[in-house]
Order: structure tokens, then sequence, then C-alpha cells
């Protein structure tokens, strides 16, 4: 008799570790220090980039310039005669989004443009944090960001969509970043509506909001030389 007991338990034990072993969703921290690790390899970098913005009323030529990064996260951006926006996703790093106290949510697994990801909510426990909440989409086999949406206080909300060349590097970094933004008439700055065309003069009345977009290309990188220290030395 107590062997067959222990025949029925050994029996259930089978049967139901599949289904308990399935009902574990992926721990999101850890996920998140996967993401981390990978970005903390690269401690700077230069690289040489294009910019396309595109706002309803104003029309923007495509420029050309230079970004640095250095850890952890200084981000610089410099263009001849332009004045780049928005500041909050244009100075984006992604330890921005570990530092602090946050909570992290798994949301579930989706697939984006064919990849699959994991989708991860981070929510600052700070209450005087601009951003309130940002949703990932993280690549599960590269763990890198594939997407981000924040929501600010300030600036409404921004969306990152981050593109990749096809197969991973040492050092994962995107090759295209597009940048989807909210934005008012009055927060451009001058120097950027001095010198360009109004696509609609009665849609910039009364400053109300509408979508922009900034595309960067970025061209050539030059990674954990120095390049990316230089635009910070003297600070």
């Amino acid at each position: 008799m107590k062997q067959l007991n222990y025949y029925i338990i050994g029996l259930l034990a089978i049967v139901l570790w599949p289904v308990t072993s399935l009902s574990q969703e992926p721990d999101a921290n850890k996920i998140l220090d996967e993401v981390q690790g990978k970005f903390l390899k690269i401690k700077d970098y230069e690289a040489s980039i294009t910019i396309k913005v595109d706002v309803d009323f104003i029309k923007i030529p495509v420029k050309t310039g230079t970004a640095w990064f250095a850890q952890p996260d200084k981000v610089k951006v410099k263009t001849d005669g332009f004045s780049l926006l928005p500041k909050k996703g244009m100075n984006f790093s992604p330890n921005q989004l570990f530092t602090g106290d946050f909570t992290a949510l798994y949301s579930g697994e989706e697939e984006l443009n064919g990849i699959p990801v994991y989708v991860i909510k981070v929510i600052p426990k700070d209450d005087t944090d601009d951003i309130l909440i940002s949703k990932l989409w993280i690549d599960k086999n590269r763990k890198v960001i594939r997407r981000l949406e924040s929501t600010t206080r300030s600036q409404g909300t921004f969306e990152m969509n981050f593109s990749f060349p096809p197969t991973a590097a040492e050092y994962d970094l995107p090759d295209a970043i597009v940048f989807n933004f909210d934005l008012r008439k009055n927060e451009i700055p001058l120097g950027l509506t001095g010198d360009f065309n109004n696509k609609d003069p009665k849609s910039s009345k009364g400053g109300r909001n509408t979508r922009g977009t900034v595309i960067i290309h970025y061209l050539k990188y030059i990674i954990n030389q120095g390049k990316g220290l230089v635009p910070f030395s003297d600070k």
C-alpha cells in the first residue's frame, strides 16, 4: 500500500511538473539586468549620423552631424545650425531606465516585425520623476531594446523604435532610431524655426499639439577608443 502511494505521488509530480513550469513567467528585473549588462560593455562611442526631422508645420532639410556617448548616461549630438528636439528622447541612454527605484512588470511576449520580444513595463517609484511609465519591447535573443514608449509629465508621450543590423556584433548598437513625440509650436527653439520653411501657417496657430518624428541613422561607430569622452572631458 505504501509503495502504491509513492507511485501515485510520483505520477502526479510528473504530470503536474510541466503545468507548474509553464506557469512561471520570466523575471522582468532579470531581463532588464541582461539588457543593462550588455550595454555596460560600451564605455564610450563616437558616431557619424544623419538626422531627418518631420513636423507638421515646418519643412526641415536632412542634416549630418556627430553623436557622442560616455557611460553612464552622457549623450551629446551636434549638427551645424540646427537645434535638436525633443531633448527627452535625444538625450536617451538605456541606463536612464535603470537608475533610481522602479517597479518592473512582465507583460507578456509578442512578435515585433517578426522578432520575438519580451514586453516589460517600468514604473518609477519617485513621485517627482518626469517619466510616469515606460513600456519596453526587448529582443529575446539579442537582449536589446527594440521599442520604447514613455509617458512623461512635461513632454507628453514619446516613442522610440530601434533598428539593428541583421547580425549581432560584439557591441550591439542600433543603426537607426526613429523618435515619435508630442510637440507644441511654442516649444520649438527659435534657431530651428528661423531657418526653415513653414508648411502650413494656419496649422501653427494657437500652439496646438502635433506630432513630430526624428529619424537618426548611424553611419559609423568608433567604440571604446576614447572618442566619446572628448566632448565631456572639460566638465
